[in-house]
């Protein structure tokens, strides 16, 4: 049986870093979720745009 010491060296990972495509628990983000002013559907963003799935409304990202 192998030590846990014994092999090669482990890579520091620096801090921000999303490890296996995704981010570390203690590095979370607050998600901010945009409702659709139209109908009130969660949207989503697409290429800077917020898209609404549910009845087509667009808003750009860059709108207040």
């Amino acid at each position: 049986m192998k030590s846990p010491t014994s092999g090669p060296p482990q890579a520091r990972i620096p801090a921000g870093v999303a490890v296996g495509g995704r981010e570390k628990p203690s590095e979370r983000r607050e998600v901010v979720v945009e409702r659709c002013e139209a109908c009130g559907t969660e949207m989503y963003g697409l290429h800077c745009k917020l898209v609404c799935p549910n009845c087509g409304y667009k808003r750009d990202c860059s709108d207040p």
